[in-house]
């Protein structure tokens, strides 16, 4: 088992980086152009200049106190529920992706159809814990009822938990409502999750506001996470970026406790350095990868659970690029102890696209990042002392009962990722690892079958959709 995680900052760094985020609350403060969190901090003895709030040391530490450390998300098939926060990563898929890159035509435009495909994969591939929301943005539907069309589709084609929408007070409502559906109740544990994004430098969209308020009254957890970009909308250096980007995330954390003191709330980052001659976010380079080891730690340094990471590449396509940069963020997010992984699997292209093959591959590389972080077992059983004193000098394990017992089981396996030898492969016409994945995605979705869901239920949810959407 992995025991000690990657960190870059020392304690006095944490501590300067926290102190400089302390300042900007009190001095600079967050603005919250939304009425109702206008007043539940003005409630609570924040000082507030117009839509701008103003947050001491002692009242957002105070707040933060009642925030779980870890929590479990509860699925339909209690089999699948996951808890966020102990030592096992959570893998969620892509997510907010506006077009598909596909095998065969390249960039399109993501449908409908791709949205309820990925979902099904989703919910196929092993090592993805959530069925996801927003994989894509599909573009054949009404954007007012798109978020109707996506939860719909998490919820049938899918048994394990589901990523709410937060488009608005609508998107939250919408959600929290086809939950009470889901589970014959309206839940009193957490169901589902939301992400709130804030709006760097130092401020919140309305939208979002009123989403978390939602989902905090309603006592869902949150991820809050800024995507601040260096260079742009945050200082170029990192150290000034982290500083800038947790107080973004803290005022919004602390937003949460006000309201409904113990809501599930998770500190989340996307935030990475801007490519200077494009204008565009880099998730593949060394500097996200250190910007996720630096948000794991502060979120350890106040008690809440993390989210960073995931298979990030700048690559259009899941060639050589895509595996490289992807592994980079992925094993550096396993290492630093990040509990919730959005973007695990699927993101091409600057979280701008979607791929199927790279769903299917990223999915293999979390499954490998699982066994990587089990480590090594020592036990007297496993180092087999008596067995290598049998065999001896020149002896041969490949018989042996210790050997046939454990080779299903002892090292990982891919599904995807080719072990043969040259001769096979040249005989086998050359065949490539994307090749294979996107033989794999349409097996899995030939064979899949959505999990039960009862009758009443189901007629229940395609009626709410259907009147919502009309």
């Amino acid at each position: 088992m992995l025991r000690n995680w990657t960190e870059f900052l020392s304690p006095t760094e944490v501590e300067q980086i926290h102190n400089t985020s302390m300042q900007l609350l009190a001095k600079v403060g967050v603005r919250f152009p939304q009425d109702e969190a206008i007043a539940v901090f003005r409630q609570h003895g924040a000082k507030i200049e117009g839509q701008t709030v103003y947050l001491e040391e002692k009242q957002l530490m105070e707040a933060l106190e009642t925030a779980p450390p870890q929590f479990t998300l509860h699925a339909r098939n209690p089999d699948k529920s996951v808890t966020v926060g102990d030592d096992e990563p959570v893998f969620a898929p892509g997510y907010g992706a506006p077009f598909l890159v596909d095998f065969e035509v390249g960039k399109r435009a993501a449908k409908m159809e791709d949205y309820e495909n990925l979902v099904q994969l989703a919910d196929e591939l092993p090592n993805q814990d959530l069925s996801g929301h927003l994989l894509v943005g599909p573009g054949d539907v009404s954007a007012r009822s798109a978020h109707l069309r996506m939860l719909h589709a998490s919820m049938e084609h899918s048994d394990k938990p589901f990523i709410g929408s937060t488009e608005g007070a609508l998107g939250a409502r919408h959600t929290m409502e086809m939950a009470a559906i889901l589970f014959g109740r309206e839940p009193e544990q957490p169901v589902t999750i939301g992400l709130i994004n804030s709006l760097s430098p130092l401020g919140f969209s309305a939208e979002m506001i009123e989403a978390l308020i939602a989902y905090a009254r309603a006592r869902q957890p949150v991820v809050i996470a800024a995507m601040a970009l260096a260079g742009s909308t945050a200082p170029i250096t990192l150290a000034g970026m982290l500083a800038q980007k947790s107080a973004e995330v803290l005022a919004g954390a602390a937003l949460t406790q006000l309201i409904s003191p113990g809501t599930p709330v998770v500190y989340g980052s996307t935030s990475t350095n801007l490519h200077m001659k494009t204008g565009s976010p880099s998730i593949g380079s060394p500097e996200l990868a250190l910007v996720v080891t630096a948000t794991a730690q502060l979120a350890r340094h106040y008690g809440l659970p993390s989210r960073g990471g995931g298979a990030l590449t700048d690559a259009n396509y899941p060639d050589a690029q895509a595996g490289f940069e992807s592994m980079l963020s992925l094993l550096t997010t396993v290492t630093s102890g990040v509990n919730f992984v959005l973007h695990a699997a699927g993101i091409v292209s600057s979280y701008l696209a979607f791929s199927y093959e790279k769903f299917v591959l990223d999915d293999e590389m979390c499954g490998m990042m699982r066994r990587y972080r089990r480590g090594i077992t020592v036990t007297p059983d496993a180092l087999a002392s008596d067995l290598i004193a049998r065999v001896g000098p020149g002896g041969n394990y490949m018989m042996e009962d210790h050997t046939v017992r454990r080779c299903r089981t002892e090292s990982w396996q891919p599904a995807v990722a080719s072990r043969v030898d040259l001769a096979s492969w040249q005989e086998g016409g050359r065949p490539d690892v994307v090749a294979r994945a996107h033989q794999r995605w349409q097996r899995l979705l030939a064979e899949h079958q959505d999990p039960p869901l009862d009758e009443v239920t189901a007629r229940q949810l395609q009626a709410f959709v259907e009147e919502h959407v009309a």
